[in-house]
């Protein structure tokens, strides 16, 4: 993250330790430190190495409304720096120092921030580019899943197929795929509702018939991973690997977390019609 910094004419300022503080709805994005950073008074860019995770960009990403132009952070400076004054200043009209700055050829040790917080904005058309893209290994894309947990919207509902995946993961570690099949069809299989009413809870027909297919595919090449092959070169042992167990494993993440948020947003949406 580069920023530009302008002193007044006839100063220097050396960064001696300045954080940048990023937020994003009152939530920590990242921060940034430099350390020793000379910034002269015509005009220095100064970079800030902001640390984050996929999972907080992932969480800006999808808190922007879908009408807005720009992605908005919060960003906040702190820290200390040294101010000093270039001997040659000029004590003529137009260049009055306060009483406060130092003296002409001396130095002061000041306190660095920028009191409230600044907006800092990327357009929305290039945040995928400036920085979704900037932050990623060109060969890997990181998925992490937000799973179900007790609240008010789903009570303890998904704690069975959550309990199932857990299983799923321990059996993945431990290299038992038919196993990771085992568990996951047993996650879907106690699925609030299953296996007929699963979904009662989405109120748009065609959108609850779609994933009803896409549900009954799963579970059936989730049954199909779980037996042994009854011809080919396969026949008589497991007809999965490691890979397939991986892709399964995201992808029962993936259907876990959304459809606990969708059915969540449903039930939300009926309470309020009812009031």
């Amino acid at each position: 993250m580069y920023f530009t910094a302008r002193p007044a004419s006839y100063t220097q300022v050396m960064l001696e330790d300045v954080t940048l503080r990023l937020e994003y709805r009152q939530e920590l994005i990242g921060e940034g430190r430099v350390v020793g950073v000379q910034v002269l008074y015509e005009q220095s860019q100064v970079t800030f190495e902001v640390v984050t995770s996929q999972r907080l960009l992932r969480h800006i990403t999808d808190g922007v409304q879908s009408t807005a132009t720009v992605v908005q952070l919060d960003a906040k400076l702190s820290g200390f720096a040294l101010v000093t004054l270039d001997q040659n200043y000029p004590t003529s009209q137009g260049f009055g120092r306060l009483t406060t700055d130092p003296g002409p050829g001396e130095s002061k040790r000041i306190t660095v921030s920028n009191g409230t917080r600044s907006a800092f904005q990327v357009p929305r058309a290039e945040w995928y580019e400036r920085v979704l893209a900037q932050t990623r290994n060109e060969q890997y894309r990181y998925l992490e899943i937000a799973l179900p947990k007790d609240d008010k919207a789903l009570g303890g509902e998904w704690t069975s197929a959550v309990n199932h995946l857990i299983q799923a993961e321990q059996a993945y570690a431990a290299g038992d795929d038919p196993a990771v099949f085992l568990y996951l069809r047993g996650a879907l299989d106690s699925l609030p509702g299953a296996k007929q009413q699963i979904l009662d809870g989405i109120s748009d027909i065609t959108k609850r018939e779609d994933l009803d297919a896409l549900l009954k595919k799963t579970g059936e090449f989730l049954h199909n991973g779980r037996h042994v092959g009854a011809d080919g070169t396969q026949q008589g042992t497991f007809p999965v690997d490691h890979l397939d167990a991986a892709f399964v494993m995201d992808l029962m993440r993936v259907l876990l977390s959304h459809l606990s948020l969708m059915l969540a947003a449903e039930r939300r949406r009926a309470a309020d019609v009812a009031v």
